[in-house]
């Protein structure tokens, strides 16, 4: 099974469009995870059936801005469980494999990016409950570090610090990534240039050992000015289960 995530502003342009069609055939994919697509219900049910998916999930744009959207494709079971302007919570069943995925889109605004945080921190709650190894991806619209950054101001400690505060209270780490490192680029002249690294997956220990040999690859352009991750559960290896092989 392979997932992208994709904050995906500009994926109306049809060779976008026409890219994103080759990249589900080229990469397998099982799920595709949009943040930031202006998408109304009656195109996500066009989407689905162009780009060959079975199931899809779309929380609507609010205004001009926001909008998410989950397509899947069979053998994969998907159940929606919670939704937001800033999320998509399922549980996914693939054969004897089952985990929890959550579709991210941090808030916009800085000073409301705390609310963002709070819903994570209530996803980790609801996940220990249900006991299920977890996968979080998307645009977190926040940098952890410093040198996530290239270009431009410095962005406030205490908001990078509240982020990864967030990540440890909720057990969630990076999946290893290959790749471009930067996610996201502001397209300005190169003396203006500033590129972030806002996209990831993180997941907590219960998902990492069920799929150990998981990798993420950092994706061309495509037209947004945010690249598309892809997940191989599985890497290059044979399948996992439980951590160990079938």
């Amino acid at each position: 099974m392979n997932l992208i995530i994709w904050n995906a502003r500009g994926i109306e342009n049809p060779r976008a469009f026409w890219e994103l069609g080759r990249l589900i055939a080229e990469k397998c994919l099982t799920l595709l995870f949009f943040s930031e697509k202006k998408m109304r219900e009656v195109n996500c049910r066009w989407w689905k059936f162009k780009l060959g998916f079975s199931g899809s999930f779309m929380v609507d744009c609010n205004g001009k801005s926001g909008g998410l959207a989950l397509f899947w494709k069979s053998p994969a079971i998907v159940s929606v469980k919670s939704f937001s302007q800033g999320h998509i919570d399922c549980i996914i069943q693939e054969d004897d494999v089952i985990w929890k995925f959550t579709g991210f889109y941090g808030h916009p605004e800085a000073a409301l990016r705390r609310i963002s945080w709070d819903l994570l921190q209530r996803l980790k709650a609801i996940s220990e409950l249900r006991d299920f190894p977890w996968l979080v991806g998307g645009d977190f619209n926040e940098i952890c570090y410093d040198s996530e950054k290239l270009g431009g101001n410095r962005k406030s400690p205490s908001h990078l610090q509240a982020f990864r505060d967030t990540l440890e209270l909720c057990a969630l780490q990076d999946i290893s990534c290959f790749g471009e490192f930067f996610t996201w680029v502001n397209r300005r002249e190169s003396n203006h240039a500033i590129f972030e690294r806002l996209d990831r997956f993180v997941g907590n220990l219960g998902w990492r050992l069920m799929f150990p040999t998981a990798r993420v690859e950092s994706l061309e352009f495509y037209h947004s000015d945010h690249r598309p991750l892809c997940l191989k559960l599985y890497g290059d290896q044979a399948r996992y289960s439980d951590g160990s092989r079938n």
